[in-house]
């Protein structure tokens, strides 16, 4: 069962002075209290850390100044407090700004009315903080969790070591350093509007991140600590930058016809400023300083082994099992003979995407309508799963063992030794999983970008003497679909199922309608 306990006040103000200046002010005050008392699923208890009542509490406000309708300033602010870090951390202080200028409402912009009929810019800067961080058995960082009742640290004593004691375990070690990520977000952009007919939207942002939660890396055993559980910091940096635009266009094209267009078009890019990671001075590579948050390192795959032959005579592959005819062959990066995880690599874009854009147009001639709207998206890469695709292996669904069976592609274009095709799409068949063909690697890494075309539409409405002869207001039949096409490099199944295609697929739909109103 959870109870959420919430308390809110607001004070608000908005008044206009001499026509020309106007003031606003809001407060916000807000307590929380959340409780949950009920297992995880599966019956598994929660610890008595994640039990206890979560809590929190906050201050807020905005002030807005304007003049004239041309000039505007706001000022926004949060003080919040956060039961997860320790008193000296426990509250912060966000603020953040923002200015704005309406440029065509300034007297010397007349002459340019009619072209640019709306020009407005601005730009904001602030400072945002975030408690979520770490799992909910990390809820109260600043404090030990210690076991008294190890039986693995017990000791026996007395002459016929029939008494026994537990042992005492530190599970965890307090960090009361650990405090709020912190975002520092910068925006500037501007509105237009260009013959009363188009109208852009366009902003320019950026990000920094600081004090991200990470584990640490290495710590030494000098330092005594025994817990199993690697202690975390605020130790990770990390920026991130792009654009945003929109466009829409609006005209009546005489008394009988008109045309309504729509884009829009975002590209963002993310990387890292610190990582806690080993210093790599013989395989830079295996930093992750500079690359995206969600790039993928694994390792390059050449081609699939012809033979054993050829296996005996390459780097050798430890993975666990012995490498055989069919398999994937990696390329050894730091030329040390073998195949190790420092031979990995960045390998693909990011899982997530780097550019989402969509564009779209609606047209109209008498009573006739037609609209059509695409979407896509650029610049990702999703990895097949070949837990749940390869074939004849047994794996497990809700406690049923289930043997996979055989997908028609890699029936298809398989590595045998009747056809030992090196570029086969699937390695050598197993009843197991191989684990030299399961890291990440490039033989199983596609290309995630698409295009849809996600909606389209045409209708007909009935001519007002017909609907005044049916005592209707107004009748529109039409025809419309969603999911019509894709286009994509990849073709085995619906490229945003990604990983294994075995997920409710997208649906394409196709409706015959009629709109009739009285």
């Amino acid at each position: 069962m959870k109870s959420t306990t919430y308390i809110q006040a607001t004070l608000n103000y908005n008044r206009t002075f001499n026509e020309k200046h106007g003031i606003s002010g809001l407060l916000v005050f807000l307590m929380q209290n959340e409780v949950i008392n009920q297992p995880q699923s599966g019956g598994v208890p929660y610890s008595l850390q994640t039990t206890l009542p979560g809590r929190n509490i906050g201050l807020s406000g905005r002030f807005t100044y304007s003049y004239d309708d041309r000039y505007f300033a706001e000022f926004d602010f949060g003080y919040n407090g956060s039961e997860r870090f320790y008193k000296s951390n426990r509250f912060g202080f966000f603020p953040s700004a923002g200015l704005a200028w309406h440029v065509s409402n300034e007297k010397f912009w007349e002459s340019l009315q009619n072209t640019v009929t709306n020009l407005k810019l601005r730009g904001t800067f602030g400072l945002i903080g975030n408690d979520a961080i770490g799992s909910k058995a990390d809820r109260f960082f600043y404090l030990s969790e210690v076991n008294m009742d190890d039986p693995g640290k017990g000791a026996v004593f007395g002459l016929d070591n029939t008494y026994r004691r537990d042992g005492v375990t530190v599970n965890r070690y307090g960090n009361p350093e650990i405090t709020w990520e912190k975002s520092y977000k910068t925006n500037i952009g501007f509105d237009m509007s260009l013959y009363n007919k188009i109208n852009i939207v366009a902003d320019v942002w950026k990000e920094t991140r600081n004090d991200i939660l990470m584990s640490r890396s290495f710590i030494p055993s000098t330092m005594g600590l025994t817990t199993s559980v690697v202690p975390k910091a605020n130790v990770g940096r990390a920026e991130g930058k792009g654009l945003d635009f929109s466009v829409d266009y609006n005209q009546q094209l005489g008394n009988h016809a008109w045309i309504q267009g729509r884009a829009n078009f975002t590209y963002a890019v993310s990387n890292y400023l610190a990582y806690e990671e080993p210093l790599y001075a013989n395989e830079p590579w295996k930093s992750r300083i500079g690359y995206n948050l969600t790039q993928q390192w694994g390792y390059i795959a050449e081609r699939l082994f012809i033979d054993d032959e050829e296996v005996y005579n390459s780097p050798a592959q430890n993975f666990g099992e012995k490498t055989r005819g069919g398999d994937i062959k990696y390329r050894d990066i730091n030329r040390d003979g073998q195949i190790t995880t420092l031979d990995q690599v960045p390998i693909g874009f990011p899982t997530s995407p780097e550019i989402v854009y969509g564009f779209g147009a609606s047209f109209g001639y008498k009573n006739l309508d037609f609209s059509i709207f695409f979407q896509g998206l650029g610049r990702e890469s999703f990895w097949l799963d070949i837990g749940r695709t390869a074939p004849f292996i047994t794996t497990s669904s809700d406690g049923q063992q289930l043997k996979n069976q055989v997908l028609q592609a890699y029936a298809d274009s398989y590595w045998s030794e009747a056809n030992p095709d090196p570029y086969a799409l699937w390695p050598r068949l197993s009843p197991s999983s191989h684990p030299n063909n399961t890291p990440t690697n490039t033989w199983f890494m596609r290309n995630g970008s698409f295009m849809r075309l996600k909606n389209a539409e045409i209708g007909y409405t009935l001519p007002q003497r017909t609907m005044d002869r049916l005592r209707i207001n107004k009748l529109r039949l039409y025809v419309s679909g969603t999911n019509l096409l894709a286009w994509s490099k990849f073709k085995l199944w619906d490229v945003e199922m990604a990983g294994d295609g075995l997920g409710y697929p997208v649906q394409r739909v196709v409706n015959i309608g009629a709109q009739v109103s009285f």
